[in-house]
């Protein structure tokens, strides 16, 4: 290893500590470093890869001629494509075969095994460090079907999608889960730097195109063999191997001090919290802020300590040590009494109903004690009254202009009443007016998820004709008490506790809970002028937490940008795929999810008002994004009926409708088949508008010339212009150059039935049209999954 690259080594060291996902990183650079040949020094005088591979030909030859073996499978020559970088003097390209035999022990029936065999499973194998967890004997297993045998020195791989980076070299003999894929190294290659070669990030990210399977993604025997690696000589090999260990031993010290550094905080914050909550005495108080003052710093570095924070807070308002009290505010109980006679005067006028009595709370049910001048009451002691929506069948997709809309409890879920969570009423029903949602109304969801459910909101300002489901209901809260503080109790842990013990439903994925079980609600209830200062105190120290988020967002943003720049500094090369590297490069900066949701915004923002857009041509759309343009999505392309399809999409559907990025209907087109389409709401402009930032300016203006080339097709045309691509693109994947006729077939037999429908005179123009408006695919990745592979 050269001066330069230990410099900036160290560099990384430092830099991947401050990051939260850094040390995960640098692991990959170290890899990508190793791999490349710049972890140590070469040496001229040491025997070259390609002797080392041209003996073990001639050693298989040998043993083909004496019988001792069959003749093996030739291996095609290596592209110059497949060559991702130019490689140190001594090193070679070879394929897996050629320097290791693939699954090459026999299998073993059962009745064979003897109990105190090693029998190895995928579980016993730590993910990412590959670290040997635990050793059972076969004995000890329930597990009987056939395994794989292996020996000492073995490279033992797990080929299936979630374990790609489990690798261990074998320190005995034994049996092995036929997940697991036993690898016999050849002379050329010591087995633990195999083992690092097969879980270095290019590896596995080539290896992500091409799993196959549904339930359980899997590489395949043929494309595992034919992979392509860098291959260094022997003593090379040792000193590599020796390297990587000594720096990911450094990696595992790290990350324990990131660890221990990151608990302390959550420690010492966590005692900080509940001093505050458990003051009683104003210099105790005082003195719990000034701790929080002088540790702020190392506090809130962290979004855990921000979040427990911001309950603090408003468990510290209910509990009425937010704010100091102030003897001459009227006390609570003169309110409940003011409530109470402005009900019985709205009764004898006829305006409500004669409400049901409430029991007072217990001793039981109060969490806390009470400041002077503050009362416990019950949610339904604050009310007029209380009513509930209507359900009526609506149409699937949300109300047009000053059409009336049901609100769906999406709209009162998340804190902030939304609006725009409606479905449209039909022409053919007439609305409930008293079902209408009115600015000012407090409303709370009857029936949602666990953690959901009894959520409540403050219409701030409500537009015309929405109306209250029957899963909504609505408490028309006395002037006398201010319904934003009533909103803050509603939700602080204690009443979430309340509802949990008294919802109904076993599921935790839908409960209910009653309106008399809302009414029932303890509520600690202060003076009316404190109930407002609580509120404003609140709004101040909440901005305060936004502040503090936006700090943490912007430093982790700034150390993430910061090491992929020194780690891209070092890990480009000259390779044959500078655009994947481009793309790659960015999405390091976040998570693939986020990447991938960010990027799939995008496409739909500019598609937002295509006459044909929906979920077909939002799958082309994304696949073409990744098998053209070059960003690193990791999709998974099957050749289904409507294919290339990622079944990706329908998670990024129930994504974007959780966060309101965009609505999901359905309609039923007139030849009876369904058509799934979107309709973009406002909050997806953020996540667009971060996509772009993600995207190198060569890429962006790839992208937006793709999408508006398609922007006016139908979604027909789309399907045919995205296979034809794949297909074409998976041939060239496979080293083939292909005529017209040949993709055109392909599509219309190797694909799902449904391509027959297309005639060759339906396709071949839009080959032409692939070809003028130069959309003509590089054998990039990913390809298409085969449909005789489907669910394997």
């Amino acid at each position: 290893m050269n001066k330069h690259t230990t410099e900036l080594l160290e560099q990384h060291f430092d830099t991947a500590f401050a990051e939260p996902d850094g040390i995960r990183k640098l692991r990959k650079l170290i890899l990508t470093l190793a791999m490349q040949g710049k972890l140590v020094q070469q040496d001229p005088s040491e025997k070259p890869a390609s002797e080392l591979l041209k003996e073990i030909e001639a050693e298989k030859q040998r043993l083909v001629k004496d019988g001792k073996i069959k003749k093996p499978k030739s291996l095609p020559p290596i592209r110059e494509e497949e060559k991702l970088y130019s490689l140190p003097q001594g090193w070679e390209w070879a394929r897996l075969q050629s320097f290791s035999d693939y699954n090459g022990r026999p299998n073993i029936d059962p009745s064979e095994i003897a109990e105190d065999t090693w029998l190895l499973d995928l579980e016993d194998i730590e993910k990412e460090t590959s670290r040997l967890i635990g050793r059972a004997r076969y004995f000890q297993r329930e597990s009987k079907s056939t395994k794989s045998t292996f020996k000492e020195g073995d490279v033992l791989y797990g080929k299936l999608r979630p374990y790609l980076d489990k690798v261990l070299v074998a320190d005995s003999a034994g049996v092995c889960t036929t997940e697991i894929v036993p690898i016999v190294p050849s002379k050329a290659v010591i087995p633990e730097f195999l083992r690092w070669l097969l879980k270095r990030p290019g590896f596995l990210s080539h290896v992500n195109t091409l799993m196959y399977g549904v339930k359980m993604p899997r590489l395949g025997t043929e494309d595992a063999i034919h992979s392509v690696h860098p291959i260094p000589p022997v003593n090379e090999q040792y000193r590599i191997v020796a390297k990587i260990d000594e720096l990911m031993a450094r990696c595992d010290e790290l990350e324990k001090l990131h660890t221990a550094q990151q608990e302390q905080r959550l420690t010492v914050h966590a005692a900080a919290i509940k001093q505050l909550l458990n003051i009683a005495e104003p210099d105790q108080h005082q003195r719990a802020q000034a701790f929080l003052a002088e540790h702020f710093g190392e506090l809130y570095t962290v979004k855990e300590n921000v979040a427990e924070l911001r309950k603090a807070i408003l468990q510290l308002a209910v509990m009425g040590k937010l704010v100091p009290q102030k003897p001459n505010d009227q006390p609570a109980s003169e309110l409940l009494k003011e409530i109470e006679a402005e009900r019985q005067r709205l009764v004898k006028k006829g305006k409500i109903k004669i409400p049901k009595s409430l029991p007072p709370v217990t001793e039981e049910e109060k969490p806390y004690a009470l400041p002077q001048g503050w009362e416990w009451a019950r949610l339904g002691n604050l009310a007029l009254s209380s009513d509930s929506g209507w359900s009526p069948q609506c149409l699937p997709g949300m109300r047009k202009g000053q059409e009336w809309g049901v609100l769906k409890v999406s709209a009162v879920s998340w804190g902030k009443f939304n609006p725009d969570e409606n479905k449209a009423l039909p022409a053919s029903q007439n609305p409930r007016l008293d079902c209408e949602v009115k600015s000012g109304d407090f409303l709370i969801s009857r029936a949602n998820t666990d953690e959901l459910v009894a959520r409540s909101v403050v219409v701030n300002d409500a537009p015309p004709h929405l109306m209250m489901s029957e899963k909504i209901v609505r408490f028309t809260l006395s002037c006398s008490v201010d319904k934003v503080f009533v909103n803050i109790v509603n939700g602080v842990p204690y009443s979430r506790a309340y509802y949990m013990g008294n919802a109904s439903g076993t599921s935790s994925s839908m409960k209910n809970v009653s309106r008399e079980t809302m009414s029932l609600l303890p509520v600690s209830l202060p003076p009316l002028q404190e109930q407002r200062r609580i509120v404003a105190k609140i709004d101040e120290l909440m901005g305060l937490c936004n502040f503090l988020e936006q700090k943490i967002d912007a430093a982790t943003g700034k150390q993430a940008e910061l090491l992929n720049a020194l780690m891209l500094a070092q890990s480009q090369n000259n390779t044959t795929e500078k655009r994947r590297q481009a793309s790659l490069s960015t999405a390091q900066v976040i998570d693939l999810a986020t990447y991938r949701a960010n990027i799939g915004c995008y496409a739909f923002s500019k598609l937002a008002n295509a006459q044909y857009f929906g979920r077909t041509a939002a799958a082309k759309v994304m696949y073409l994004a990744q098998a053209y343009v070059g960003l690193e999505l990791d999709q998974k392309p099957e050749r289904e009926a409507a294919g290339p399809l990622d079944t990706w999409i329908y998670d990024f559907e129930r994504q974007g409708q959780g966060k309101r990025w965009f609505e999901v209907n359905e309609k039923t087109l007139a030849n009876g088949r369904k058509k799934t389409e979107y309709r973009c709401l406002s909050a997806l402009s953020e996540p667009a508008a971060r996509a772009e930032a993600l995207m190198s300016c060569e890429q962006k203006a790839e992208f937006d010339r793709l999408i508006y080339a398609l922007a006016d097709k139908t979604t027909e045309q789309v399907e045919i212009i995205a296979t034809l691509f794949a297909v074409w693109n998976d041939f060239l994947i496979d080293g083939i150059q292909p005529a017209d006729e040949q993709i055109i077939t392909d599509m219309r037999e190797h694909w799902h039935g449904r391509k027959a429908r297309f005639a060759p005179s339906d396709l071949k123009p839009w080959l032409v049209w692939l070809r003028k408006e130069n959309f003509v695919p590089r054998g990039l990745g990913p390809r298409t999954v085969q449909q005789q592979r489907l669910g394997v």
